[in-house]
């Protein structure tokens, strides 16, 4: 079979040959069809991801397939692969208990990572009425901004222009008066983008308030934090990884979320798609770059039957 493929951290991967994975007795051989390039993939491939595993190693973090192995054998299931392998290949190893039953196979090939993201924020975001997003462009950001608006929250975000479906806040040199103009009270702050700015807006919001981190599109680190505004003002800053909020979840509360975002992948948890790709037809580089250049636009699929 053949796999995407590192050998280094900090180099593109390459379409090859790779032995076919061995299953363990909780686990299922998958035939893939489809693959998304999510932003934390290319973050792993360059070793600046929280997490690295032993090389060479195969990249792809969720997708969707047919179980041609094991349990539940002939079933169309998304899917995280088992912690050895990645979903960017012809066949993957998935744990039991991490595949789900869908019936749409190229939006069910994004049916774990945003959505069980986006479920986890709407935990965190209880005690909050406002809501407040880093950019209006990513698909978390976007179904956040959707589901937060079905609950009936105040929800912002910091976009380049106006959009019509969230109230924006114009990234323009008036965007931190703006921010204490509009938001008069305790808010949430989804953050994915780091740097100077996410410290910035945290310190104009009202006290209180949470700035929430879950990735550094900017690749640097939080600054231009007064400390008087964590010590005084209540403010405080947070690290969010889905996996670590999937992983608190019991199998029965996995199924009963995965069952509503199942219920909702045609509005709510829907992805745009900017390009669905086969692997043999592309390069790692070729990949990356097209990745890099379409933010904002839709998700690349790898389609692999």
């Amino acid at each position: 079979m053949k796999a995407f493929v590192i050998s280094k951290y900090g180099t593109k991967p390459l379409w090859q040959q790779v032995l076919k994975p061995s299953l363990l007795s909780h686990q299922v051989m998958i035939k893939v069809r489809y693959a998304p390039v999510n932003p934390a993939d290319i973050y792993y491939s360059l070793g600046i991801y929280g997490i690295k595993k032993a090389l060479p190693t195969q990249l792809g973090m969720e997708g969707v397939g047919e179980v041609v192995e094991g349990k539940h054998k002939g079933k169309l299931v998304a899917f995280l692969p088992a912690r050895q392998v990645g979903s960017w290949a012809e066949y993957v190893a998935a744990n039991e208990n991490d595949i789900y039953e869908v019936e749409n196979d190229i939006q069910g090939s994004m049916a774990i990572i945003n959505p069980f993201t986006v479920l986890g924020f709407q935990e965190r975001a209880k005690q909050f009425k406002s809501i407040l997003f880093s950019s209006a462009r990513s698909s978390t950001a976007i179904q956040g901004i959707k589901l937060f608006k079905e609950l009936g929250k105040d929800v912002w975000a910091v976009a380049k222009e106006n959009k019509d479906y969230v109230n924006t806040l114009v990234d323009d040199e008036n965007l931190l008066q703006n921010i204490q103009k509009n938001i008069k009270e305790k808010t949430i702050f989804f953050d994915s983008t780091s740097g100077d700015k996410a410290g910035t807006i945290l310190t104009q919001l009202p006290g209180n308030s949470v700035l929430v981190n879950y990735g550094s599109s900017t690749a640097t680190y939080i600054g231009k934090i007064n400390p008087n505004q964590l010590i005084f003002n209540g403010k405080s800053i947070e690290g969010f990884w889905m996996h670590n909020y999937y992983n608190s979840l019991t199998r029965q509360q996995k199924e009963v979320a995965f069952k509503y975002i199942n219920s909702k992948l045609d509005n709510i948890f829907k992805s745009d798609i900017y390009q669905i790709v086969k692997p043999q037809d592309i390069s790692g580089e070729e990949l990356f770059k097209i990745q890099s250049q379409t933010r904002g636009q839709g998700k690349i699929i790898l389609e692999f039957k």
